[in-house]
């Protein structure tokens, strides 16, 4: 048994310190629904227990919260419920499950996010984000795949003449291209197609 010494609440998790010096983390949901007060003796195993039994519907519930507002990857998903201070069997066990349905999948994401990205920015940069987020370089490269070279010169094309506006040396329009994630051959035939040749 311990005695509670502080309670701190923010971001969506409640940090329950103790006079031994052990700390609790606990997503708000499962401190809502068995709450703790400060000067309370208990035993920290006995709640940990608790979370680990009680975490799962709270787990799935802010996972499909976050997979409301539009699709994510596996990876981004998982880091939001360890933000929340969910346990890792939790975790993995929610995973699962938004997989097996299909509510979750990181090809699905990957295709999305290439898509809404290509409109701005090439396929190395798309690539590098993709990685960034936690999707495998094979499911990366087949999102990838569904762009055109001819679309991709179109929108690095486009890009280019907004960059005209601001800068009138055609090395610097290539040189932001392929800040931007275009290949250096693309960033070229950008330039030589706003320039109508």
């Amino acid at each position: 048994m311990d005695k509670i010494i502080e309670i701190q609440r923010k971001a969506g998790v409640a940090r329950v310190s103790f006079l031994s010096g052990e700390m609790l983390k606990i997503p708000s949901p499962l401190f809502l629904e068995r709450r703790l007060r400060q000067g309370e003796v208990m035993d920290p195993a006995a709640y940990r227990l608790f979370m680990q039994q009680r975490g799962y519907p709270h787990a799935l519930e802010a996972a499909m919260k976050y997979l409301a507002l539009r699709e994510r990857s596996m990876a981004e998903v998982r880091a939001r419920l360890k933000r929340s201070c969910y346990d890792e069997m939790t975790i993995e066990k929610v995973l699962d499950v938004l997989s097996a349905h299909e509510l979750i999948s990181d090809s699905r994401f990957a295709e999305s996010w290439a898509l809404s990205r290509s409109k701005k920015y090439g396929k190395s940069r798309i690539a590098q984000e993709l990685r960034i987020k936690g999707v495998s370089n094979d499911q990366a490269q087949a999102a990838l795949s569904h762009l055109s070279e001819e679309d991709e010169i179109a929108r690095a094309a486009e890009q280019a003449r907004k960059l005209s506006r601001r800068m009138a040396d055609p090395q610097k329009i290539i040189q932001a291209l392929i800040r931007r994630g275009y290949s250096w051959s693309i960033a070229k035939k950008a330039l030589q197609k706003m320039n109508g040749k």
